[in-house]
């Protein structure tokens, strides 16, 4: 039996990996994926980081702006968990799936596509964009067009002189639309339900996200305040284009929904000048015909639905009683949802990779602690001895 079993070989998972074997713990990695950060290589090639690489670093290998760029791409990024887990040594077990964690005789055991893994402690880091979600409209058997998840993107050739109906507008929504857009759609549509917030990575010649960290040290009341004055400055009032006001303040949407805001990269300049239309909710589809929430009706040759993703967890734990309503971890890092179980990378907040790193390092530091309040095999001998003799 092992000390610890890291589940998922992203930049979570590494992280906690790096820090348990600082702290003299034999931690393995199980990945599904045959390399390290699956889910970044599955994106699209154009996705850069919305933090500066310096904001992203994680605990024990800095990522440079000579190596990685100020704001990685994708494949930079790739590059850096790469040589990240290369600097550490991390023991990872590719083409290896988690499907279920149980305690047992007070351990743990894993089980997986392999076989099965027993630890003193787990770590579960296969992060909450884990699975791709696509609601279930009515009516969307018999949709006659091409309807893909966002997470299926790769450029925007294939939709060159279409008409496109981007569904949710944001992170990855309004970037896909913006991007088809400027590659030669015929037309682009985004349907929007709760308008986003937007933001830019850089503002004023700083990254946005400096002062989004300090935002999130406030209280929600002045932070969503500052915000407000923050988004009219960068991105004006965009109310007669279709994008009014959000009713969430950016920093609660973040904080209580989980919501990021809008990284603007050319989308709102493309809304402005008329490249991207502004429609309403999907409400659900007839035929070739899209349904709208305000009784309108659109007939797209492609759906995009940027409808985001869910976690995952249901299988892997959701026996063990440690997942809220929405299936995501009721307890993070540091404090365990059970005994020798933890959750890293499931907290949103800015600069989200560097605090999933510093998640890594406090849940480490428990993990190490609980191991040395434990007593050594030695002194149990010696105790059960006594208890004979006496």
């Amino acid at each position: 039996m092992g000390d610890v079993v890291v589940c998922g070989a992203g930049a979570a998972g590494l992280s906690a990996a790096a820090c348990l074997r600082r702290a003299g713990l034999d931690a393995v990695i199980l990945e599904r994926s045959d390399r390290v950060g699956a889910s970044w290589r599955s994106r699209y090639p154009a996705l850069r980081l919305n933090t500066p690489g310096w904001m992203s670093t994680m605990p024990g290998f800095r990522a440079s702006v000579r190596r990685y760029g100020e704001f990685p791409s994708r494949d930079d990024w790739i590059r850096y968990l790469e040589d990240y887990s290369s600097h550490h040594r991390l023991e990872v077990r590719f083409d290896t799936e988690v499907r279920r964690v149980d305690r047992a005789d007070g351990a743990w055991r894993v089980e997986t596509s392999a076989d099965a893994v027993e630890a003193d402690a787990v770590v579960v880091a296969i992060g909450f964009d884990h699975d791709p979600h696509m609601p279930d409209w009515p009516g969307l058997e018999g949709f006659g067009g091409e309807l893909i998840h966002a997470s299926a993107y790769r450029d925007p050739e294939p939709y060159r002189g279409k008409d496109v109906l981007v569904v949710g507008p944001g992170v990855t929504g309004s970037e896909v639309a913006h991007l088809i857009a400027a590659g030669g759609a015929a037309r682009v549509r985004v349907a929007v339900r709760t308008p986003p917030h937007i933001v830019r990575r850089k503002w004023l010649g700083a990254p946005i996200q400096v002062p989004g960290a300090v935002l999130h040290h406030l209280p929600l009341r002045v932070a969503d305040r500052l915000g407000f004055l923050t988004e009219r400055m960068i991105a004006g009032n965009l109310s007669r284009y279709g994008l009014p006001r959000p009713r969430v303040g950016l920093a609660t949407a973040l904080a209580e929904r989980h919501q990021s805001p809008l990284f603007d990269d050319g989308f709102v300049d493309s809304v402005k000048t008329g490249r991207i239309e502004i429609v309403a909710a999907v409400e659900g589809f007839d035929g070739d015909e899209v349904l709208l929430a305000d009784g309108s009706r659109v007939q797209p040759d492609a759906v995009i639905a940027a409808t985001g993703y869910r976690p995952g967890l249901e299988a892997m734990v959701g026996h063990l009683g440690v997942l809220d309503d929405v299936g995501a971890p009721r307890a993070f890092a540091a404090q365990a949802a059970a005994p020798g179980l933890r959750f890293v990378g499931y907290i949103h907040r800015p600069a989200q990779l560097r605090y999933g790193g510093r998640e890594g390092a406090r849940a480490a530091k428990a993990i190490a602690a609980e191991r040395d309040a434990r007593p050594s095999p030695a002194a149990s001998r010696g105790r059960e001895a006594l208890g004979s003799a006496a």
